[in-house]
């Protein structure tokens, strides 16, 4: 008597940081449900921009590294093209999920894929309006974005640059960008029940604004602390502090303008891993991500599983998806300082319910989950899957 072989899922990233291994885990879970047993696939161990430290799941979690403690950029373009190759041979997957093409290993992965016939999705988040597009290139990357047969992108401008790269609408789905959300509610709830303790531990104002991500020119750090500046002026008496959680090139440069400035109230924790992110959200009373271009914002998810309301860029293109105005937060121009610092003291004033706010945040977020990015990916799988 045969046996129907179970078809193998690859979902194929640069480097699987902590969201990626809440997804995959996820994705293994309800691959039984679906009929597909599933392996995660990170060209290298260690990522440039962020230096997480994520404790390596091994088998459990059925994800294979094909170059451990090195950085993507600085393995050689051959020796990464043979390893890919070697390691897709050698588990011959029958779908891939690939986040990319703007790299020798993906390209791989895509041209194996073609090779050998198997079914190929894209995950990506990049929009049209992420920065200048050249009709070139864009034509160019239609050519390659037709070699797939489906994508799964972050939300609904993502989904339209899909679409104008020629992926036809009924072979989408969105939910590519999410967090675990159980994981920044369960702990921001532990926070505030421990609030005296960790707040003295942590050194952390009773209120404050937070931002969290990397310090770089891209995330408008400078346009913050200018509207933080005004707020101040304008709220001397009852102001929030302003908690900045990251690192980057800026740094530096951002010190000399709180100290230039005289801008006082102003906190830099510095880069926290993600089992200390929770303690920050759940200590705060908003979120600010005042970037100039974002593919997505993830901060944003993590805030407002967090329970906090959130004021958002109109840059950023999960505002899109997750910001209702007035309800769970409110969305501003990132180079408008005037407009920041007024929805700052809107929101540290008493002007808005924040407990509404957070209530609201937790329910627009809750159809942002693990769930819903499984869901979803084998959901656009399936509609192009070819085997009986």
């Amino acid at each position: 008597m045969s046996m129907t072989k179970i078809p193998l899922l690859a979902i194929c990233f640069n480097n699987y940081g902590p969201h990626h291994r809440s997804r995959l885990a996820k994705a293994i879970e309800q691959g039984k449900n679906a009929g597909f047993d599933v392996v995660g696939i990170e060209l290298a161990s260690q990522e440039l921009i962020y230096p997480w430290i994520v404790e390596d799941e091994g088998n459990r979690q059925k994800k294979y590294t094909l170059f451990h403690g090195q950085i993507l950029e600085e393995v050689p373009k051959p020796a990464l093209i043979r390893a890919t190759w070697s390691l897709l041979n050698e588990l011959n997957p029958q779908a891939l999920a690939i986040a990319g093409y703007k790299n020798a290993g993906m390209l791989t992965v895509l041209a194996w894929a073609c090779l050998k016939k198997r079914e190929k999705v894209l995950i990506m988040d990049s929009t049209l309006g992420d920065h200048a597009r050249h009709p070139i290139k864009e034509w160019l990357k239609s050519k390659i974005v037709a070699l797939f047969d489906a994508a799964l992108t972050g939300g609904t401008c993502s989904k339209e640059y899909a679409e104008f790269l020629g992926i036809p609408p009924h072979k989408i789905s969105v939910g590519a960008d999410v967090v675990d959300n159980d994981y920044f509610a369960e702990r921001a709830d532990y926070a505030r029940e421990n609030d005296l303790s960790l707040r003295k531990r942590y050194q952390l104002p009773e209120k404050y604004f937070l931002y969290v991500g990397r310090f770089s020119e891209e995330k408008n750090i400078s346009f913050l602390l200018k509207a933080y500046s005004r707020y101040c002026q304008d709220s001397p008496e009852q102001a929030w502090a302003l908690v900045l959680c990251g690192s980057g090139p800026l740094e530096t440069k951002l010190r000399q303008e709180i100290r230039q400035q005289g801008i006082q109230q102003v906190h830099l924790t510095g880069f926290k891993q993600i089992d200390e992110l929770p303690i920050y959200y759940g200590l705060a009373q908003c979120l600010i991500l005042p970037s100039k271009r974002d593919t997505w914002g993830l901060v944003v998810n993590e805030a407002m599983a967090a329970g906090l309301p959130v004021l958002v860029s109109k840059a950023c293109n999960c505002a899109i998806d997750l910001i209702s105005p007035g309800i769970n937060g409110y969305v501003f121009d990132p180079s408008d300082v005037t407009e920041l610092s007024q929805l700052m003291l809107k929101l540290s004033s008493g002007q808005v319910d924040l407990q509404s706010m957070s209530r609201a945040a937790q329910h627009v977020i809750s159809a942002w989950t693990l769930d819903t990015y499984a869901q979803n990916l084998f959901q656009v799988i399936q509609s192009v899957m070819k085997y009986q």
